[in-house]
C-alpha cells in the first residue's frame, strides 16, 4: 500500500495544476484588459496555500501566500487588478510552478488524471483507470438504468392494453348477436389478448433480468470510484500541529473515520472546505491556556475531523472544544452587514439556530483582523457553496460540553438516490429520503397557529414535539396553500441534526431510486438539487432538504401568517422605483414586483432616478438601487437622497454584486435600510425585505 504522504503528494500534484492554470488564465485576461473575477482567483490562491501547507511544501506555500496578498489588496481596492498587482502575482505564480517542477522532477503539467486505461506491468490483477473514463462509464450506466425504468413503465402500459382486450372479449361474448362475423371477431380479440399477454410477460422478464444486471454493474462501477477518506484527509494531524505552533498554542488533533469509503471526486471537492474549517478552529476556537484552565478544561485544546457514512450520506464534522459560537458577536456582524435589523431595547434576540445559519452568508466574518492562518476573514460561505455543489449543505451547532461543530452533509452518491415523489398541484417533486424522518397523514384540524406560524404537534420517539410546517408550493412560489376541505394533510418530516421541518404537499406518490441530474443554469434556486426524468417525459424537481432547512433557520421561507386584507391591499398600492443600468436586472425585478401587486417605475442610473422622483406626481414608497452604475452610482444616489428633505425618508434597498463587508458598511453608513447581494439573490428575500420596510 502506498505511503500516505505519497498519496497526498499525488493529490496535490493534480490540485496544484488546476489552481495554477486557472490563476494563469485570469492573469492573462487581466493583462488584456478583460474583466476578471478576483474573488475566485483569491480563493484559488488561498486553497493552494493551504494545500501546500498540508503536504509540507513551504516554498510553494509562501509564494501562494504572496499571490493571495496581491488579490486581497485588489479586492480591498474595489475588485480591480492593477498592472503592478498582475505582474507581482504572475512572478509569484512562476515561483510556484518552478518549485513544483523541481519537486516532482518532471514538470507537473502532465496531470495524472489524463492517463489512459492500461494494464499495469507490475501485476496482472490491477488496472490503472482514468477517473474521467470511470465517471463517464458511470453516467452511461445510470442512463441505461433510467431507460430500463422506462421499459418497465411500458410493460405496465402493455399489461393495461391486455386487460382492455380481455374486457372487449367479454363484452363480445355476452353479445346476443351470434352472426359468424361476430364469432370471428371474438376469436381474433382472444388471440390478440393472448399475444399481448405473452409479449408483456416476456418484456417484463427481460426488463427484470436487465435491471438486475445493471444494478450489479452499477455497484461494481461505484466501488471502483470509491476511496478511503484517508486518501484525501490523511496527514491532517500533522498540519493541525503546525497550525497550532504557528498560532502559538497547543492542540491535540483528533482525526476519526478515515477508513470511511466515499466517492473520490466527492472527497476531493470537500478537502479545501475542511482545511478552511480546521484553520478557523485553530485560529479562533481554542482559548489561551489560562482561560482554559479557569473554565475547567484540559490545558491542551482539541481540534479534529470525524468522517462518517450513514443512511446514504457522507458527514464530515470539524470540531473543537473552545469557547463555542459567540452569538452576540455574530448578531453584531449580521446587523452591520444588513442581514439582521437592529434590536430595540426589550426585543428578544434571534434564535441561536438562525444566528449560526448566518455565518455561511457570502463575505460574513466576525474577525476583527486577518492573518496568514485564519484566511483573511473569507468566512464560511466557501464551505456552504462546496456542500451545495455536492447536493448537500453545511450547518453549525454547539458541541457538548464545550466548543463548536460544523457539519458538512452530502449524499454519498450525487447521482442515484432514493427520493420520495410527491405532488404539488400537477407537478411532481422529489424529497431525498436521506433527510426524511417520517411521513404524516394528518387531519386539517391537527395544524395549529403558534406565534403566527403553522405547526403540527405529534409524538416522535416517545416525546411530544412541535414541528413547524411549510407549504412546498408557497416556498417555491408555484402554488397556494392546499384547500382545507381535504380530508387529510400530507406532510413529510425532514430532519437535520436536532432540527425538524414539516413539508406540506398535496399528496404523496411513491419512493423511487432514480438518477438525479444536476441543474447548472444560473437561475436555478439553491432549493433545487436537481431533476429526475420519469416515464412518459415527466420530470420531477428534486428539492435540496439541507437548503430548505437552512432557509428555515434564517427565517427566509415567509412562514409568518399572510397579512390581513387591509394590510395586503395597502401594500398593493405601493410604488417602488428600481434603479439599475442592466436591462435584464430591471426587467426581472419589475416582473417580480408587479406580479406581487406593486406599481413599478424604472430608472437606468442615479441621475435618471433623481429626475424621475422629481417628475412623478405620486410619491415613491421604496427604492431598489444597484451600486455599480454609470453617471451616478448607487452610493452617490443614496447620499443625494438622504441629503434631500423631499426624499430622505424613502427606504432604500441596495442591490449589488459586491459582497465585501466594507461596501456593506459604507452603504449602511450612508443610510441604506437593507443590502442584498446579487450572487445570492432570491425573490422571496427581496419581497420579505420590502414587506418589513413597508
Amino acid at each position: 500500500m502506498a505511503d500516505i504522504r505519497d498519496l497526498l503528494l499525488a493529490a496535490f500534484k493534480v490540485e496544484y495544476r488546476e489552481h495554477a492554470d486557472a490563476i494563469r488564465e485570469a492573469l492573462t485576461r487581466a493583462r488584456a484588459g478583460e474583466a476578471v473575477n478576483v474573488r475566485e482567483i483569491f480563493r484559488r490562491a488561498h486553497s493552494l496555500k493551504g494545500a501546500a501547507r498540508a503536504v509540507d511544501l513551504p516554498e510553494i506555500e509562501a509564494a501562494a501566500h504572496a499571490m493571495e496578498d496581491q488579490f486581497a489588496r485588489a479586492l480591498e481596492g474595489g475588485g480591480m487588478l492593477s498592472t503592478a498587482q498582475v505582474d507581482l502575482a504572475a512572478a509569484q505564480l512562476d515561483t510556484v510552478e518552478r518549485q513544483a517542477a523541481a519537486f516532482y522532477g518532471d514538470g507537473p503539467k502532465a496531470a495524472e488524471a489524463s492517463v489512459p486505461v492500461q494494464t499495469a506491468t507490475t501485476s496482472p490483477d490491477f488496472m490503472r483507470v482514468d477517473s474521467g473514463q470511470v465517471q463517464r462509464l458511470s453516467i452511461s450506466m445510470h442512463e441505461l438504468s433510467a431507460n430500463l425504468d422506462f421499459l418497465d413503465a411500458e410493460a405496465d402500459a402493455l399489461a393495461e392494453l391486455q386487460a382492455r382486450s380481455e374486457a372487449l372479449s367479454r363484452r363480445l361474448e355476452s353479445s346476443h348477436r351470434l352472426e359468424e362475423d361476430w364469432t370471428r371477431l371474438l376469436q381474433e380479440a382472444r388471440t390478440v389478448a393472448r399475444g399481448i399477454a405473452t409479449a408483456a410477460r416476456q418484456q417484463r422478464d427481460a426488463v427484470r433480468v436487465s435491471l438486475n444486471a445493471a444494478s450489479r454493474l452499477r455497484e461494481e462501477i461505484e466501488r471502483v470510484a470509491l476511496a478511503p477518506a484517508s486518501s484525501v484527509f490523511g496527514g491532517l494531524d500533522v498540519m493541525l500541529r503546525d497550525m497550532a505552533a504557528e498560532a502559538g498554542g497547543q492542540i491535540e488533533p483528533k482525526i476519526e473515520g478515515l477508513e470511511t469509503q466515499a466517492d473520490r471526486n466527492l472527497l476531493q471537492s470537500l478537502r479545501d472546505p475542511v482545511i478552511h474549517l480546521l484553520r478557523n478552529a485553530v485560529a479562533h476556537g481554542i482559548e489561551p491556556t489560562r482561560e482554559r484552565r479557569a473554565a475547567g478544561k484540559a490545558e491542551i485544546g482539541e481540534v479534529g475531523l470525524a468522517v462518517r457514512s450513514r443512511s446514504g450520506r457522507l458527514e464530515l464534522t470539524v470540531f473543537d472544544d473552545g469557547r463555542g459560537p459567540d452569538l452576540e458577536r455574530i448578531e453584531a456582524a449580521a446587523i452591520a452587514r444588513g442581514l439582521l435589523p437592529g434590536r430595540m431595547e426589550g426585543d428578544a434576540p434571534p434564535s441561536a439556530d438562525r444566528l449560526m445559519a448566518l455565518v455561511f452568508e457570502p463575505g460574513f466574518s466576525t474577525a476583527t483582523a486577518v492573518d496568514r492562518l485564519s484566511g483573511r476573514g473569507m468566512g464560511l460561505s466557501v464551505v456552504a457553496e462546496a456542500a451545495r455543489r455536492a447536493g448537500g449543505g453545511a450547518f453549525m451547532r454547539r458541541r457538548r460540553p464545550f466548543g463548536t461543530e460544523v457539519v458538512i452533509s452530502t449524499p454519498l452518491s450525487a447521482a442515484r438516490q432514493p427520493v420520495l415523489l410527491a405532488f404539488e398541484g400537477e407537478q411532481l417533486y422529489g424529497l431525498p429520503t436521506r433527510a426524511l424522518e417520517r411521513v404524516v397523514q394528518a387531519q386539517p384540524g391537527d395544524l395549529e397557529q403558534l406565534d403566527g406560524r403553522t405547526v403540527l404537534k405529534l409524538q416522535l420517539n416517545g416525546n411530544k414535539s412541535v414541528v413547524p410546517v411549510v407549504s412546498l408550493g408557497l416556498v417555491l412560489g408555484v402554488a397556494g396553500t392546499p384547500g382545507e376541505e381535504s380530508d387529510t394533510v400530507s406532510i413529510a418530516i425532514i430532519r437535520q441534526a436536532d432540527q425538524r421541518l414539516g413539508v406540506r404537499v398535496d399528496s404523496f406518490d411513491e419512493v423511487r431510486t432514480a438518477t438525479v441530474s444536476a441543474l447548472t443554469h444560473p437561475d436555478v434556486d439553491d432549493l433545487v438539487q436537481g431533476a429526475v426524468q420519469l416515464e412518459r417525459d415527466q420530470v420531477a424537481v428534486v428539492i435540496n432538504p439541507e437548503a430548505l432547512m437552512r432557509r428555515y433557520a434564517r427565517n427566509e421561507l415567509n412562514l409568518r401568517a399572510a397579512p390581513s386584507a387591509p394590510r395586503a391591499a395597502a401594500l398593493r398600492k405601493r410604488t417602488i422605483l428600481i434603479v439599475d443600468d442592466s436591462v435584464t436586472t430591471r426587467t426581472l425585478e419589475k416582473s417580480i414586483l408587479e406580479t406581487n401587486g406593486f406599481t413599478v417605475v424604472v430608472a437606468v442610473d442615479g441621475v435618471d432616478a433623481l429626475g424621475r422622483l422629481r417628475a412623478l406626481s405620486a410619491p415613491v414608497d421604496l427604492i431598489v438601487a444597484d451600486v455599480e452604475m454609470p453617471n451616478m452610482d448607487g452610493f452617490q444616489l443614496l447620499s443625494a437622497l438622504k441629503g434631500d428633505d423631499a426624499f430622505a425618508r424613502i427606504p432604500v434597498i441596495m442591490m449589488t454584486s459586491r459582497a465585501d463587508p466594507e461596501d456593506v458598511r459604507r452603504g449602511m453608513e450612508l443610510g441604506a435600510e437593507a443590502y442584498l447581494v446579487k450572487q445570492t439573490f432570491d425573490q422571496r428575500e427581496l419581497l420579505t425585505t420590502i414587506g418589513q420596510l413597508l
